[in-house]
């Protein structure tokens, strides 16, 4: 009686409470991927020199190969029996979805996901296994949509490795009431666990890890509605649609978040590096716009370049698109593997031709060669300064030597950097204008900003994808070639430092960051999330 109860307070109070704090509800901080934390103001470049660690939380879990912990997502004023909450939702590789209270840092709940079938046993560092893909949940400019009518609830997405999609309740972690279903194949690799505004969710499957195709698996999803009288259940049970599949015929859809989902919920975005389809043809970094319930071809840009060859069972460099509206149209951003950054319009990606960019900039890193890695990886981030004209800034994350020269550089970035970008928007078609290079960064993460700054962590990774040879490294030899992870801060109209986690983690670092509600969260391979911010008085 206790839980139904639970069920009607909490299904009663919170779609009108989590719709005021600045939350990061998925890969990228929004369907779009565009890498801002909008709600964001608590910090900002000025008061950025009074950031510190704030406190680091150890997680009950065992690393599957270089897979140890997701990114946290960031949920503010949850209201549930205790009260109300700023939670954390971690992934752990081990399966465990674990609630921590973001302010006073103890686990709140964790609910453990049964694989219902074997997941097969990899040794491979590509496909390490484990569950590894951030959840997500209703954010961004899609609506906070509990279901509608009487009695809706909160809830949350996470994908274990078994290839099932669980439910959760946002305000205990429960999954037993919503049955799972099965998306993927078992032991896919998976990236960028996306949610559209009609409650469709999408993700990537990379790497043909265990023999799963390629490409893109997508379900949606009818909420619940429930008596908000203690005893009576559902009145009309969850339903999940059939599940849908768009195969590539070759590498995934590039990049941490996988696809891009627009503002209208009714397209996707996402780079395929190389494959075949029946529209588009060859993929070459290829830019696929997708019916966001059909999953078919709507239109598609190819760069007219040649590009690097992909090998089998090597990482290949790619990022997620990013969706952001200018002058009333949305205008998508995109990189191949010859290291340009694109500005697509998303009505007409390519032109006539499909190889016409709205613009295209000169390379901002060399082609990759010997397996070095070199190339734009896992997402980009943009940003609108208000105080200075609405100026719109864009930023990507470089591996390998930064060879555009930025006006702001701000040093020899040999390793890697972020690199900005501003949008130049008073001709006919806009443009974007080398701003400023940050320092050397070891494979920096995607860049995500946050009132003014941008952030990205020094992943520790070295950016090789492979030997010379083309022969893949061990999970053991990237363990020993890793250095500790490290969070940067940058001044997001200078690229200078403002802040740097120094030597705070002790392991590198894969999950990518949460910014959220006055704090940046960043997660390392040895289980542990660190919580970076202001001091309050409490």
């Amino acid at each position: 009686m206790k839980n139904k109860a639970l069920w009607a307070l909490c299904a009663a109070t919170v779609s009108g409470v989590t719709l005021w704090a600045a939350n990061w509800p998925t890969v990228a901080g929004n369907p779009q991927r565009d890498g801002w934390a909008q709600g964001e103001v608590k910090l900002t470049a000025a008061n950025a020199k009074k950031i510190q660690l704030l406190y680091k939380h150890t997680f009950t879990n065992k690393a599957v190969g270089l897979n140890a912990l997701t990114a946290p997502l960031d949920l503010g004023q949850i209201i549930g029996y205790t009260g109300f909450h700023e939670f954390l939702y971690t992934g752990t590789s081990s399966g465990d979805i674990v609630i921590t209270d973001a302010d006073l840092n103890y686990e709140f709940k964790k609910t453990h996901l049964d694989l219902k079938e074997k997941v097969p046993v990899s040794t491979s560092a590509l496909c390490s296994g484990g569950l590894s893909t951030p959840l997500v949940m209703p954010g961004g400019s899609a609506p906070a949509r509990f279901g509608g009518g009487r009695g809706s609830i909160a809830l949350l997405w996470a994908l274990n490795s078994d290839g099932y999609l669980h439910a959760m309740r946002q305000q205990d972690g429960d999954n037993t009431t919503i049955p799972a279903v099965k998306l993927v194949p078992t032991g896919s690799k998976t990236t960028g666990l996306n949610i559209s505004s009609t409650n469709s969710m999408y993700v990537s499957t990379v790497d043909g890890c265990n023999g799963t195709p390629n490409g893109l698996y997508a379900v949606d999803f009818t909420y619940p509605t429930m008596f908000q009288v203690p005893g009576k259940g559902y009145d009309k049970p969850a339903q999940w649609s059939k599940p849908a599949s768009f195969l590539t015929n070759g590498s995934g859809f590039a990049g941490a978040g996988g696809v891009a989902v627009n503002t209208k919920g009714d397209a996707l975005f996402g780079t395929v590096a190389s494959g075949k389809g029946e529209v588009a043809g060859a993929y070459k970094d290829t830019v696929l716009n997708l019916d966001a319930k059909t999953l078919t071809v709507k239109d598609y840009f190819t760069p007219s370049q040649p590009a690097p060859p992909t090998k089998a069972d090597v990482a290949v460099a790619g990022a997620t698109p990013a969706i952001f509206a200018l002058k009333g149209k949305d205008y998508v951003i995109s990189g191949d593997r010859n290291g340009r950054l694109y500005l697509l319009n998303s009505t007409s990606l390519g032109g006539a031709d499909h190889h016409t960019p709205a613009f295209a900039t000169a390379p901002v890193v060399a082609p990759d060669s010997d397996f070095g890695g070199n190339g734009i990886w896992d997402h980009f981030a943009t940003w609108v300064d208000a105080a200075h004209g609405n100026m719109r800034w864009v930023y990507a994350s470089v591996h390998g030597p930064v060879t555009m020269k930025f006006p702001g550089a701000n040093g020899a970035a040999t390793r890697g950097g972020i690199v900005a970008f501003t949008v130049d928007s008073t001709g006919s078609t806009p443009a974007l204008v080398p701003a400023w290079s940050s320092a050397d960064i070891l494979s920096p993460s995607g860049p995500i900003t946050i009132g003014g700054l941008v952030a990205t962590v020094s992943t520790g990774l070295s950016s090789r994808v492979a030997k010379k040879d083309g022969t893949p490294y061990t999970v053991a030899e990237i363990e020993k070639m890793a250095k500790p992870a490290t969070l940067y801060l940058l001044d997001g109209s200078t690229g200078a430092q403002v802040f740097t986690s120094g030597k705070a983690a002790t392991t590198f670092a894969t999950g990518g960051l949460t910014a959220g509600n006055g704090h940046v969260y960043l997660t390392t391979h040895d289980n542990t999330l660190y919580q970076f911010g202001i001091p309050e008085e409490r």
